[in-house]
């Protein structure tokens, strides 16, 4: 779940949009307060079971190519919660090679609900 409890691997069920919606809003709340980071991202058993069982992201975030806006620090994310796009101008256009097919990757195959 994204309460922060466990890690999501690709065997867990979509998290519906309501509560994905939720989980980045405490999670920004949390890095607003300056108590971001308090989940443990590094567990060396919980990163092994996101890269051995695959990736099912809670939620899919369109944001700044610029290194300054840290997507996944500034909703407390931990590897595996968040799916994110990044591109110069927050654009998501329909053109070959964008990052649409990223996008629809994430909502298909990987079953994102947000």
């Amino acid at each position: 779940l994204p309460s922060g409890e466990v890690f999501r691997t690709a065997g867990d069920v979509a998290v519906p949009a309501e509560e994905a919606l939720a989980a980045l809003y405490a999670g920004n709340q949390r890095y607003v307060a300056g108590m971001a980071g308090q989940l443990d991202a590094y567990d060396e058993n919980l990163l092994a079971a996101v890269t051995d069982g695959g990736q099912k992201p809670f939620a899919i975030v369109l944001g700044c190519a610029d290194s300054r806006c840290p997507v996944e620090l500034m909703f407390d994310g931990r590897p595996g919660d968040i799916f994110v796009l990044r591109n110069a101008g927050n654009t998501l256009v329909s053109e070959k090679g964008s990052t649409l097919g990223s996008a629809e990757y994430a909502v298909g195959p990987l079953d994102s609900k947000l």
